[in-house]
């Protein structure tokens, strides 16, 4: 089979090498796609003298930015290369054989380091085997940072080809040195989050183990002065990466925070339940301790239980709060598990849970802020303000300013922190397969949400009725479960709309879902944060939602998506058959709000400031 192929590279002040990486590609790659870090020096330039797309993105790691990069290339079939590695003649010949008869799912060659001027034949440095030509769909990059590999998945076919991958490597001994100090605590810390363990035998043996290996079973000595030198810093930074997670360790051990709890009651899954099972994803990866406590029949708790994260059951009302053998219980609960950190996230658990972690000695008691709603002046709502909750998260600019709209001196504002909620990017991949096909010429529209009166599904059943007298043909596909189901299926039919929607339910895989769109509508009444709305911009989707405050943050008018009058269904129903006349505009707006997630929306941007305000690690 003859294909194309995609060469990735990612950089980051690499003028020195970049262009000897560009020239081995002439001939071999069919496109070349250049991820940044945002390099200050000429790498921009000279990428783009050899017309490379070159793509600025925020660096969160290499695996990750790798993993990202992949997603950009055209052809699924990737030749990856860093900047400081070149085809030799005979691997390109290899890679040209293999273009026109592509056989396996991944192809592997050696790689041959040249170091301060000598190419090093021996040591564990040769020969290196790399996997870096394959079928993106066959596998992704991961390991350890900063030393990832690529991973096939199982039962995925590898060849190995002729020819080397030449390294430049180093251009000197203390640039190296430089270079161990940096990577041997970027895998302390991967190994740390790994779980991986250290002792002293470890840091003494495993240095050792590996300058023998590398000098004498290797016959790094068969390359000289600079063999022994290779050797002995090869072992050096196996000596760094164990002594700083030892210290890591130390560290954690000394400073352990208690248990970090997630309070959630709330059967159906929504926005503020994916925050939740979010954020203890992430703390369990930091080697944090997790619990929560759910109501039986849970949706989030099904979820904890697969991460692993031990939990409780309780049935949690609107006046539980006055129900002292409940709280009793939910104290006990507490100081049995040593609970440090208490994080609510709808006002009925807040009131209970955080009452109750008072009593049990909870020195943090967090609620996170879900909804664009004012806070009502009451005793009760002073009391825990005022006196119980330590720190409120709000989601948005507008969910900060309606918690003060009443009367700022109920909640302090100093206790607001604004976080904006967070997507995982990766997860937002154009090669998952589409939950819907559609027809041939069929607009598909899509609306995720809980079937509950807010999220104004009604509003979208009527904007149908103007969408049919269009001459767009369409497909309305709803994802999301709740009391309102049947109530919308019966209007639906009531409006004649009944064959042009289609309730999916609750859907596990979202971005299967988005994949199947064209165009993303949200018809809240409000929102403290439109999840959604940046999962559709991350699924490079446009977005039409009504004007609720909290949209204007996220959705950028006329370049992301369009923001129309709250509830003006005729509003938005002329811009959906805007957007479903124009294919170009879609993938203009779609291009736009990927980025603008990319900028401001990511977890990855906003996991730290997480970390920092639910551990107090910064003294918040």
């Amino acid at each position: 089979m003859k294909i194309q192929i995609s060469a990735v590279v990612i950089t980051f002040n690499e003028e020195c090498n970049i262009e000897r990486c560009l020239k081995s590609l002439d001939g071999v790659a069919d496109e070349i796609v250049v991820v940044d870090s945002y390099s200050t020096d000429r790498t921009e330039e000279i990428c783009r003298s050899f017309n490379a797309r070159f793509i600025k993105h925020r660096f969160y790691g290499h695996i990750q930015q790798k993993n990202w990069a992949i997603l950009q290339a055209t052809s699924p079939y990737i030749l990856s290369l860093d900047a400081d590695e070149v085809l030799s003649d005979k691997l390109r010949s290899s890679i040209l054989k293999v273009k026109e008869d592509w056989t396996h799912d991944g192809y592997s060659f050696n790689r041959l380091t040249n170091y301060c001027g000598k190419w090093i034949r021996h040591t564990t440095w040769y020969p290196s085997r790399k996997l870096r030509l394959w079928d993106a769909r066959k596998g992704s990059w991961g390991g350890y940072n900063p030393h990832d590999r690529f991973y096939l998945k199982p039962g995925a076919s590898l060849h190995r080809l002729q020819g080397d991958l030449l390294h430049y490597s180093y251009y000197s001994v203390n640039e190296h040195l430089v270079q161990i100090n940096s990577f041997s605590s970027i895998l302390a810390r991967s190994y740390y989050e790994r779980g991986r363990n250290v002792n002293m035998l470890t840091i003494f043996l495993r240095p050792f183990w590996r300058f023998i290996n590398d000098f004498l079973l290797r016959a790094g000595f068969l390359d000289g002065f600079y063999g022994f030198v290779v050797s002995v810093n090869s072992a050096y930074e196996v000596f760094l990466k164990y002594v700083k997670l030892r210290i890591i360790y130390n560290d954690e051990k000394r400073d352990r925070k208690k248990k970090v709890c997630f309070f959630n009651s709330q059967n159906s899954w929504g926005g503020g339940e994916k925050w939740h099972y979010d954020v203890a994803s992430y703390l369990v990866q930091k080697q944090i301790k997790v619990i929560y406590v759910s109501s039986h029949e849970s949706t989030l708790a099904q979820r904890f239980i697969k991460l692993g994260i031990f939990g409780y059951t309780v049935t949690v009302g609107n006046i539980s709060f006055l129900n002292p053998f409940k709280i009793a219980r939910i104290i006990n609960i507490f100081r049995k598990e040593e609970v440090g950190v208490l994080v609510t996230n709808v006002p009925g658990d807040m009131k209970i849970a955080s009452i109750a972690a008072k009593w049990a000695g909870v020195p943090r008691i967090i609620f996170r802020r879900g909804s664009a709603i004012p806070v009502s002046d009451s005793l009760m709502n002073r009391y825990l303000y005022q006196k119980v909750v330590t720190r409120i998260i709000a989601n948005s600019l507008e969910t900060r300013r309606t918690i003060l709209a009443v009367n700022k001196d109920i909640v302090p504002e100093e206790k607001i922190r604004v976080i904006y909620n967070g997507i995982h990017l990766t997860k937002y991949n154009p090669l998952i397969k589409p939950l819907y096909l559609a027809a041939e010429g069929e607009i598909v529209l899509g609306a995720a949400g809980r079937l509950s009166e807010e999220k104004g599904h009604m509003h979208l059943l009527e904007m149908l009725q103007y969408l049919e007298s269009s001459e767009i043909r369409f497909k309305l596909l709803i994802a999301g479960e709740g009391r309102l189901l049947r109530t919308l299926q019966k209007q639906a039919e009531k409006l004649g709309v009944e064959q042009r929607v289609e309730f999916l339910g609750f859907v596990e895989n979202m971005p299967a879902f988005f994949n199947s769109l064209d165009v993303f509508l949200l018809s809240s009444q409000y929102e403290g944060f439109g999840y959604v709305i940046t999962e559709a911009m991350a699924s490079c989707k446009p977005v039409v939602a009504f004007d609720i405050k909290t949209t204007s943050e996220i959705i950028l008018d006329g370049e992301t998506g369009f923001i129309t009058g709250a509830g003006k269904t005729r509003e938005m129903a002329d811009r959906v058959i805007e957007l479903a006349a124009d294919s170009n505009l879609r993938t203009t707006m779609g291009a736009r709000g990927k980025k603008r997630v990319e900028e401001l929306f990511s977890f990855e941007k906003n996991q730290k400031e997480i970390l920092d305000l639910i551990t107090g690690s910064n003294g918040n």
